[in-house]
């Protein structure tokens, strides 16, 4: 087998090794970020404490209802009872059951705004909470996807760096350290092939140059990109 056969096996290799490995890095990436689901729980928490304070503002105005309510009909028994019959005392009578109906009136306004607004949240928080249990199980299943993936890409990156350690070693040290060097100069690829020109740079090869790489058992540089020029044989 040419030299540069084996050095093409090895460039093969190593691209499949980059690849699985940013794959491995893009799914590490996606495991636990759960940064969606966690502003869906903060909406839905934020909601639930806002309905929370309306539902204690409710509880504390129906208490205040409640005593308007009583004092009223406590006030009421004295204006139709027959025990007060001082004009003054009447009159007064009067203005208070007047204002404690208007309070009792404001206080009736007031809960009928927060009875809407609780609803309207309760609403959301349900349509929200459902939302999020969609959301959820959908992350749980990419996750779990994610999961096999990255397993698969393991065992096929493990089996790709083995054949690489094979191939590896059937080139020479010089040859090797040619390789290796260019793969670092040059984003990752050492060897181009040809077509009449370099496939890398796109420069036209002179016949000499072309024979020695058509034959293989000699390193041939680009003169144009410095790679290793690779000629597949029919």
């Amino acid at each position: 087998m040419r030299k540069t056969d084996i050095l093409r096996q090895l460039q093969d290799a190593d691209s499949r090794i980059d690849a699985t490995r940013t794959t491995i890095e893009t799914l590490e990436g996606q495991l636990g970020q759960r940064d969606a689901l966690v502003a869906r729980e903060a909406e839905i928490e934020g909601l639930r404490k806002e309905l929370h304070a309306i539902e204690a503002q409710q509880r504390d105005l129906d208490l205040q209802a409640d005593d308007r309510r009583t004092k009223i009909a406590a006030d009421e028994g004295k204006l139709y009872g027959g025990k007060v019959t001082n004009s003054k005392e009447l009159e007064s009578l009067q203005q208070e059951v007047s204002q404690d109906k208007r309070q009792l009136s404001a206080i009736d306004d007031q809960l009928l705004i927060l009875l809407e607004r609780s609803e309207e949240l309760t609403g959301q928080i349900t349509e929200l909470t459902d939302r999020y249990q969609r959301e959820s199980d959908a992350w749980n299943a990419s996750q779990a996807e994610a999961i096999e993936k990255l397993e698969a890409a393991k065992a096929a990156l493990g089996a790709v760096e083995s054949q690489r350690s094979k191939t590896a070693a059937q080139v020479g040290p010089a040859e090797l350290s040619t390789y290796e060097t260019l793969r670092r100069q040059k984003g990752g690829v050492a060897v181009a092939p040809v077509q009449r020109t370099c496939q890398a740079c796109r420069v036209g090869l002179t016949p000499n140059q072309e024979q020695r790489a058509r034959i293989g058992q000699d390193l041939v540089l680009c003169n144009s990109c410095g790679r290793i020029l690779f000629l597949a044989l029919n």
